[in-house]
């Protein structure tokens, strides 16, 4: 799920977790909602070839936020797995891109994320920052990205799949934390864990992979 906002003051895990029905959702919520793990699982994409050693897996077109006439998407998360082809053994990545507007990169370096025994908190990998300047925002600041991945446990995942109930809002929620002090909230379907987790169990199937680690 790609929701995200930044906050000043907000638990960490959102009013929703609970297990809102999908009637008491925003729009966008709703539509989103309205996925299956099997609709993730077949958009999944998978990067791979003779030269690849490792296999990649990811969820990203799955569902995606698009806003104004260009249809353009903004900040947006989603998971990435990682298929060891000689081993058959998988690590895994929430994958967050956060786009803003400011003077300056608000540098988000760790998150904390939910877990069954509480809050976890951990550094983020920086997988680039960028930004763009118009003549018009050279004063109010550019239109910045910053792009970060997180390693993410696969028992956390399969906790996380297991919350699936079709049309109830029982997402994963999780904060990133700015060295400016900014936070930025963001929440994952339990269908899009579930989706990955099918797709690549159906890779390592089809390449001989089942059996072995990971």
């Amino acid at each position: 799920m790609r929701m995200g906002r930044f906050v000043s003051v907000l638990a960490l895990l959102g009013a929703t977790q609970g297990g809102a029905r999908a009637a008491d959702l925003p729009g966008e919520a709703r539509r989103m909602l309205a996925m299956t793990p099997q609709d993730f699982e077949r958009s999944a994409t998978v990067k791979d070839d003779g030269l690849e050693l490792v296999a990649t897996i990811t969820t990203e077109p799955g569902y995606q936020e698009r806003h104004g006439l260009l249809r353009l998407v903004w900040s947006d998360n989603f998971l990435r797995a990682f298929v060891n082809k000689t081993s058959g053994a998988v690590t895994y990545q929430l994958y967050q891109r956060i786009v803003y507007q400011g003077r300056l990169y608000k540098y988000f370096w760790t998150v904390n994320y939910e877990t069954p025994s509480g809050p976890r908190a951990v550094e983020t990998l920086n997988l680039g920052r960028t930004a763009q300047c118009s003549r018009s925002q050279l004063y109010g600041g550019c239109t910045r990205t910053e792009n970060l991945a997180v390693p993410i446990d696969e028992p956390l995942l399969r906790t996380i799949a297991a919350r699936y109930v079709p049309g109830v809002d029982a997402g994963w929620h999780f904060r990133f934390k700015a060295q400016t002090g900014d936070d930025y909230d963001g929440v994952m379907a339990p269908a899009e864990v579930a989706g990955l987790l099918a797709a690549v169990a159906d890779y390592k199937r089809q390449h001989g992979l089942a059996q072995r680690a990971g």
